[in-house]
């Protein structure tokens, strides 16, 4: 029984260490954009009842009352909020490669607002009209997927036909670094970002990032303040992007907080399971102890004779233990990030950790059996 319960107390603790540092692992990661002070925002005005030929003019009209907002650094529009779930991609041809990547029409300072270096090339400005040459910025892991790694500057890439969205070839003008798209989890995928003046199918929508000194809360009241008096038919919704972020990571933390939680209750009771057991053969080899310390036994001796049985008993379950976790830990590799299923770390970890907790539990019990008065044992017995 004893047995049993550490081997189950090893395995809940090691499925409560990895879910416990793929959580933290997921918390500290570094997206390759600016989280921090960062305001997500959604600006809706089909109600306007504006042409379509004038939504463009309108969206830098909203973009440029956001800008002179007091505390907004930078903004940009988008139409894809990275980190958030939602997903666009196209087909795309290069030369005689040809794959898929995620595209995102963008507004002039965007990677500015998002923290994203230009490490080649340029970014887009307000020369990229919905007239000029098409362009477009990529980042590093489409260079290695379509390119080869060759500098992409001046090539060109054309983009599959799909419904509203017809074929159109782009000049690559810029690169950046690797970042994360709709998700923390999951490699990089290639990127694609061109001029929202160049969107082929606009919307009487657009997304807007926000970087602001102030807490996104403050900022958001002061710009739907700032526009509902001068657009009141917009719809605006404004939100924290990185507490956004920590929300999507909702399952994560209850698989950490409840592994956690059965993890250090199973701990608890191979301690109390290993002092009961423990405490019930000392009881009952009490006349044995006895004779033991009558014949001239040392106290210690006795100590450590109730200290190894407890041991053999540990390292049994330990073993035992370390098997099935290995196994429980390949199944549930899937749900781990930036952690191998069989890092050697967290087993070593929970077994020193269950040593550690199941050491008192032993020794109290032996203690307790080196402290008995041999006549007493024996005229008991």
């Amino acid at each position: 029984m004893v047995v049993t319960q550490i081997s189950v107390s090893l395995v809940l603790l090691v499925a409560a260490l990895l879910f416990v540092r793929s959580f933290r692992n997921l918390m500290t990661f570094d997206p390759g954009m600016r989280e921090g002070g960062i305001t997500a925002g959604f600006l809706g005005f089909w109600q306007s009842n504006l042409p379509p030929q004038r939504w463009l003019e309108f969206k830098r009209e909203l973009l440029d009352e956001v800008r002179a907002t007091p505390g907004v650094l930078n903004a940009a529009t988008t139409t894809n909020a990275p980190l958030l779930g939602s997903s666009w991609e196209h087909g795309v041809r290069i030369g005689a490669a040809e794959g898929d990547s995620k595209f995102t029409w963008v507004s002039p300072g965007y990677f500015d607002t998002m923290g994203i270096p230009v490490v080649r090339g340029r970014g887009f400005n307000q020369d990229d009209t919905a007239t000029s040459t098409r362009v477009a910025v990529v980042n590093q892991t489409f260079v290695r997927r379509f390119l080869g790694g060759v500098d992409p500057v001046g090539r060109t890439l054309r983009t599959v036909q799909e419904p509203n969205y017809p074929a159109t070839v782009y000049q690559i003008v810029g690169v950046i670094p690797d970042t994360q798209y709709n998700e923390l989890r999951g490699k990089t995928p290639p990127m694609t970002f061109a001029p929202a003046s160049q969107l082929p199918a606009p919307g009487p929508w657009t997304g807007m990032m926000i970087h602001s000194n102030a807490t996104p809360a403050a900022i958001g009241a002061t710009i739907k303040r700032r526009l509902a008096a001068r657009h009141p038919d917009v719809i605006m919704e404004f939100s924290d992007f990185q507490k956004d972020i920590r929300d999507g990571l909702t399952p994560e933390r209850l698989m950490a907080m409840l592994s956690g939680f059965f993890g250090l209750l199973a701990t608890v009771l191979a301690m109390v399971g290993l002092y009961g057991v423990i405490s019930f053969l000392v009881a009952r080899r009490r006349n044995e102890i006895g004779i033991r310390l009558a014949l001239g036994a040392e106290r210690g001796q006795v100590v450590s004779m109730v200290m190894r049985e407890a041991g053999r008993l540990l390292l049994a379950g330990l073993v035992t233990g370390a098997a099935l976790a290995l196994l429980a830990g390949h199944a549930a590799s899937s749900l781990l990030f930036g952690l191998k299923p069989y890092d050697p770390l967290t087993p070593i970890a929970a077994a020193l950790l269950l040593a550690l907790i199941a050491a008192p539990a032993s020794f109290l019990p032996a203690r307790r059996a080196s402290k008995l008065d041999p006549m007493v044992a024996l005229r008991d017995e």
